[in-house]
């Protein structure tokens, strides 16, 4: 898993992605831990940053960013999220920082969770 899956603006549209279905809001973004899909992944045009849409247990498609740190990984806790597949399913944390917008904290990988190749 050396590869890098994120994708660019552009990339991600003429792929059939859809990023204005995903929500960044507190209103929609769930509080506390929970499981989510990994759908896919666009670099950032205003942070150093990956914005990864998910969609939740309940079928609710969020955005979270996963901003790089000092050692230049892009990290939701100890989880590099760029060389993830697209379909992985996680389990993640999310608080809200001190502004009141969430703010990803953590992600693992579920068992069994990363889509099958090919």
């Amino acid at each position: 898993m050396n590869e890098k899956n994120v994708l660019g603006f552009k990339p991600a549209l003429e792929a059939g992605f859809e990023p204005r279905n995903y929500s960044w809001s507190p209103e929609v973004v769930p509080v506390g831990e929970y499981t989510t899909t990994l759908d896919f992944m666009i670099w950032s045009k205003k942070h150093v940053a990956a914005d990864c849409y998910l969609t939740t247990g309940d079928g609710t498609q969020i955005r979270l960013t996963a901003y790089r740190n000092k050692a230049e990984d892009y990290m939701a806790g100890d989880t590099a999220v760029p060389y993830l597949s697209f379909g992985t399913r996680l389990k993640i944390t999310v608080a809200l920082n001190g502004a009141g917008n969430p703010k990803w904290i953590n992600a693992v990988v579920i068992p069994g969770g990363e889509p099958a190749a090919g």
